[in-house]
Parts: structure tokens; C-alpha cells; sequence
């Protein structure tokens, strides 16, 4: 067939095109575009596809090992380039580049080593945060290692700080919130690449992913994390509130084992941002305490110069109290131990 035959064949509009990729059950027909472009030996655009659609169908294991092999592929076609480029000029662009074809060639320590020293070489370029960042966000992803997604966040961050309109940084934010079920907080991450690049197979996948989940009801990254881990999302209604009675110059609230809140004092702050920071709190502490080796969490307290504040842990959830004075701690510990008229509330 003719070029002019085949321009005639073939859609115009490959914004369109590459959106039929990315919709639902098109996994199959994925994966026949990816091998056709890797005939033509075009390894990099078939890699983007592909990434683009383990992306759109996760979890999805014939996607995965198929990226996995072409991305392995391409890291030992271009291991020796980019040794030599580094022994040769050294830019922290370079460094960070085999960073990430040792990432996938499995070498973690050499990658790990090469990204910071990328950061070291210019702590401005937001390319050796991105190699770290990509190697935890492909953790969380496989593993579901909610500590490596935590430490995707902290460097994706940075890298985006130091360039806010950085592609690869921002689609790889977008991707994170997306694992997490946050489609309004990725949506407005993919915006300005939206209209920038809007036939990226990237920016369409996770756009695509991105209208088919219910939007989250919450801006606290903490609080998302903790969602994906327990899958329970806390239900703080004042309507339903219990009243705890509590001293005079104390406030206090409860949580139940889903971390809603179901009880305060009169006069304590109800709102729904004090709600979720208790909410993140007491899960924190409740899932971080038995990682560390530490068994379960009972007791803390936190002082600061004008509050403090003490958390217990109890059967069926846990209770919070706060006071402006430092004097009364002894005090609040006993009342927490007490059973605080526990009968006349529930």
C-alpha cells in the first residue's frame, strides 16, 4: 500500500485515536499498538504507551510484564551511553537518567547512589528527586508499600517546587493521587499539562482514570493514605455528636475504630479540618506503632508552648483532650484513665 493510501487509512486525529487505547476493555488492543511501534523499532514511544495503559487498567499484570521487559530492554541498550556520558561531562541531568536505568535493570543501591548525586551536583534540577521519586512511586504501585508512596510524595514535591511545569513531575503527581482515589486533586495536577499536551498517552490515561472515580472528600494527603491503606473513609457528622462531659477549660473528643468522630466537649472545636487531623492522628499512631516493633499504641502527649494535648487509646477507639495550661496535664491524665462517665453517653 501506497503512503497516500495508508495517510487515507489511518485516522487524522490522533488525539482521538489514542483515547479509544485508553478506554474501557482496551487493554488487548493496547498492547497490539505497543508491538506494532516496537516493529518499527520505535522502543521509546511504544515504553510511553505502555506506561500510559498500566496506568489506565491498574492493576494489570500482562501490561506490567510487558513494560517491565521493554523498559529492562531499553535500560541495557542504553547502560553503556549513559556510563560514558557521565564519565565525560557529568551533568546532574545524566547522573539522574542512569539512576533510573539502573532502577531498572534492579540495581537499587547503584540508582540510589547516582540520583543523589545528581542532587548533589545541582540541588536546583528537579531530575535527581524525579529518579528517586519514580523508583518509590514504581514501589507503591507493584508492592503497595504505603511508607515508599510517602516517600514518592516527599521527593515529587520537591521536584515540583524547584519546576512547577515540569512533565514528568506532574504526571507522575497526578499518577500518585490517583492511586490513592484523589481524581479532583490529579485533575487539577494534569490541568496546565491538559492544554500543553493534549495528545500525551500519559496525560489521556490518567485523565480517563480520572472521570471514572468518585471524587475524594478530602484535601488532607495524610488522610488519603490512610484511606487506600484501611480502606475506611471517616464519617464526622455534628448532627449524630455524643456530648463527653470533661472539666472546665478542656476540650476533648472521641473517635470510634474508624476514626470518626462520635463525641466531644461542649465548646470544642467541631470543624471538619480539626476532625481529619485527629482522624490522620490516631491512625497514625495506631498502624505506625506495630511497624516499629513498638506493639500496640496506648498513650501520648505532645506539648507545645501554648497547649498540650493527650491522646488514649481505648477499646473502641480512642479519645483526644486539650487544655491551655501545661498545669493541668496530671490532671488530664487521670481524667483520660477515669471512666469519664462513659454509661450516661453511649
Amino acid at each position: 500500500m501506497g503512503i497516500i493510501e495508508s495517510w487515507m487509512k489511518n485516522p487524522h486525529n490522533a488525539e482521538i485515536n489514542n483515547a479509544q487505547l485508553f478506554a474501557p476493555g482496551s487493554e488487548s488492543r493496547l498492547l497490539t499498538s505497543v508491538r506494532d511501534l516496537e516493529q518499527f523499532g520505535d522502543r521509546l514511544a511504544a515504553a510511553q504507551l505502555l506506561r500510559a495503559g498500566t496506568v489506565r487498567f491498574h492493576p494489570w499484570e500482562d501490561g506490567e510484564n510487558a513494560l517491565d521487559k521493554l523498559e529492562r530492554i531499553r535500560a541495557r541498550e542504553s547502560i553503556g551511553i549513559l556510563r560514558d556520558a557521565v564519565d565525560l561531562t557529568y551533568t546532574a541531568t545524566e547522573a539522574a537518567q542512569l539512576s533510573e536505568a539502573l532502577d531498572r535493570l534492579g540495581d537499587r543501591t547503584g540508582a540510589t547512589r547516582w540520583a543523589r548525586a545528581a542532587i548533589q551536583e545541582d540541588p536546583c534540577n528537579p531530575e535527581g528527586y524525579l529518579a528517586i521519586a519514580r523508583s518509590y512511586l514504581r514501589r507503591f504501585r507493584r508492592n503497595d508499600d504505603s511508607v515508599a508512596g510517602l516517600h514518592a510524595l516527599r521527593y515529587l514535591t520537591k521536584a515540583c517546587q524547584l519546576r512547577s511545569v515540569h512533565r514528568e513531575c506532574l504526571r507522575s503527581l497526578a499518577m500518585l493521587l490517583l492511586l490513592l482515589k484523589a481524581p479532583g486533586a490529579a485533575a487539577r495536577v494534569l490541568r496546565p499539562l491538559e492544554k500543553t499536551f493534549p495528545q500525551d498517552p500519559m496525560v489521556l490515561a490518567l485523565h480517563a482514570l480520572a472521570s471514572r472515580i468518585p471524587t475524594e472528600n478530602t484535601s488532607n494527603i495524610q488522610e488519603l493514605f490512610l484511606r487506600w491503606e484501611t480502606g475506611i473513609t471517616p464519617q464526622h457528622s455534628v448532627d449524630n455528636m455524643a456530648p463527653i462531659p470533661c472539666p472546665e477549660g478542656v476540650e476533648a473528643w472521641e473517635l470510634d475504630t474508624n476514626r470518626s468522630l462520635i463525641a466531644t466537649s461542649v465548646g470544642a472545636d467541631q470543624k471538619a479540618d480539626t476532625a481529619e487531623f485527629l482522624s490522620v492522628l490516631a491512625g497514625t499512631v495506631t498502624r505506625a506503632t506495630p511497624r516499629m516493633g513498638l506493639g500496640e499504641f496506648s498513650k501520648f502527649t505532645a506539648r507545645s508552648p501554648g497547649s498540650i494535648l493527650i491522646g488514649r487509646a481505648e477499646p473502641n477507639g480512642m479519645i483526644f483532650c486539650r487544655s491551655n495550661r501545661h498545669s493541668f496535664e496530671e490532671s488530664l491524665s487521670r481524667w483520660l484513665e477515669s471512666d469519664r462517665g462513659r454509661e450516661p453517653i453511649r
